[in-house]
């Protein structure tokens, strides 16, 4: 019985060996092959923007409110600045804020590819992430519009009599400053407006109105006639900017890239090439606005985004392999070509636009490494930075006490879901300065010590609440789970019955070719 038996197990276990040979090979192919291009399809499908879709949605209304920090350099010593001495600071903060963001699409293009909109931004103040801060906290800061109108008035030599008249008038135009420092609130410094020009008369008021024409996106006419200066007040309520972006029809990689920004493939901020209609790298449109990005992202890549509030674009690199929240992701983060290589030595000289007079500058107009002009892009005389001067030439650092730069801080990166494009946790990280510095025929600026005074730096980022991570596990992470259970499951599952099957053959085989035992 067992002789006659034998036979057909061997043959049933080369069946079994090869079925499981079979179900390894489906495996790999569904693993390897069937399972990501049936995700990448899928992914493409979600990422795209197509008119009602639920992609859609969530880039009319972003699905959570992204966070607005704000952190104030608060001036200790403000009287014997005015007599000389190097500033001391103090950073106070954060002031938390929740930036919604709601695009109002205008039209898509004929064929679907492109969609052109303007972005509303509102504020709303985070009391609760805020404290122990409060928008009422005192402060004393940087008087940014006084300093900012008196360089402008230096700078350009149509208003040179002008100066004469400011500094007759700076009582009536500047509430009677005493310094370079003003005094007033978190609210009024950021988002309220801190008031001058207030009922003013003769000369005072010519000056206020050539002020008010000036057309600077921080000072707004108050409706008693006077104005007031805010970091951010003008951000707040409808915007203006009209962007066209890329839907991802056609090219799924291109999704939400800007493409027109008011109608303009490129900028008309920073220097352009000396050949006549050449666009220099400066004014450049490249990337998206941050709020998302293309997807399919590899380890090594880099990626742009464009930033309308510093007006160029930023390049990222990928740093490192992360996870969120149980969701994988990469990392990227700012390079050394964004603020600190910056000149002709870099082929970025068209950033250096040499619009001031008696500062701390390199010999070919070029400010030292980790400080950007801002002042063609704001019309006004404002220096960008890295928080807290971080990676700056010690040529401002050395100017300023209190400055306490971290990497870990003040950098800005960005965690990217690699598949989706999907931003995770990040934060784009700028300090905005301006010189402070001797005038001529301004007496309250004649004790001065030029030096980069900082005024506030700002994280705009985003941290994935635990209702989107969940969505997006249930909708994207959960699946690639099951997806490789499957594939692991049938390819190691296959790989085991085949090799179990084919031992326990060649182990029947040598029993039965034994020679019997005399």
């Amino acid at each position: 019985m067992l002789q006659s038996t034998t036979p057909k197990m061997l043959h049933w276990s080369l069946i079994v060996s090869a079925l499981g040979v079979c179900v390894a090979v489906l495996g790999g192919y569904c693993g390897w092959s069937l399972f990501p291009n049936m995700v990448h399809k899928k992914v493409e499908q979600s990422v795209i923007l197509a008119d009602g879709s639920e992609q859609y949605k969530r880039f009319v209304n972003l699905p959570q409110p992204l966070n607005f920090k704000v952190y104030i350099f608060n001036v200790t010593n403000p009287d014997m600045i005015q007599h000389g001495a190097i500033p001391i600071v103090e950073e106070i903060g954060p002031y938390v804020y929740k930036q919604f963001r709601h695009k109002k699409v205008k039209h898509f293009s004929r064929d679907g590819s492109k969609i052109t909109y303007v972005q509303n931004v509102h504020f709303d103040f985070d009391a609760d992430a805020s404290a122990p801060y409060t928008q009422d906290d005192r402060i004393v800061a940087l008087n940014m519009h006084m300093n900012s109108v008196l360089q402008i008035s230096e700078n350009d030599p149509g208003l040179a009599l002008l100066l004469v008249h400011l500094n007759a008038n700076l009582k009536a135009v500047f509430n009677d400053p005493r310094s370079m420092f003003v005094h007033t609130s978190a609210r009024e410094y950021l988002f309220d407006g801190v008031r001058f020009c207030i009922n003013p008369q003769g000369i005072a008021k010519a000056i206020c109105n050539q002020i008010k024409e000036s057309g600077s996106k921080t000072i707004r006419e108050q409706s008693d006639g006077s104005l007031a200066f805010s970091f951010f007040g003008h951000k707040n309520g409808s915007g203006h900017d009209v962007y066209e972006v890329h839907t991802g029809k056609g090219d799924a990689m291109k999704v939400l890239e800007i493409q027109k920004l008011d109608d303009s493939h490129n900028l008309q901020v920073w220097l352009n090439a000396s050949t006549e209609g050449e666009t220099s790298v400066c004014n450049q449109i490249n990337g998206t606005d941050a709020s998302s990005y293309p997807p399919f992202r590899q380890r090594g890549d880099s990626m742009y985004i464009f930033s309308a509030d510093i007006c160029r674009s930023v390049q990222l690199f990928y740093q490192a392999d992360i996870q969120y929240e149980g969701i994988p992701g990469y990392r990227y983060s700012i390079g050394e070509n964004f603020i600190n290589d910056i000149g002709p030595e870099h082929d970025n000289e068209c950033f250096c636009v040499d619009k001031l007079a008696n500062v701390i500058k390199r010999k070919n107009g070029c400010l030292y490494a980790g400080a950007l002009d801002l002042t063609t892009c704001l019309d006004a005389p404002v220096i960008l930075t890295l928080p807290h001067m971080l990676g700056a030439s010690n040529e401002y650092r050395k100017m300023i006490r209190g400055l306490k730069p971290d990497a870990k801080k003040h950098q800005t990166f960005v965690d990217v879901q690699s598949l989706t494009g999907t931003p995770l946790r990040g934060g784009k990280r700028v300090q905005f300065n301006m010189f402070l510095k001797s005038i001529n025929r301004i007496g309250i600026t004649e004790n001065l010590t030029t030096v980069l005074m900082p005024a506030v730096w700002v994280e705009e980022g985003i941290q994935l609440n635990g209702e989107m991570v969940a969505f997006f596990k249930k909708k994207l992470i959960n699946t690639l789970k099951t997806l490789n259970i499957v594939h692991w499951a049938a390819l190691c599952g296959g790989v085991g019955v085949a090799l179990i099957s084919l031992l326990y053959y060649l182990y029947q085989k040598g029993r039965g070719e034994e020679p019997p035992l005399k």
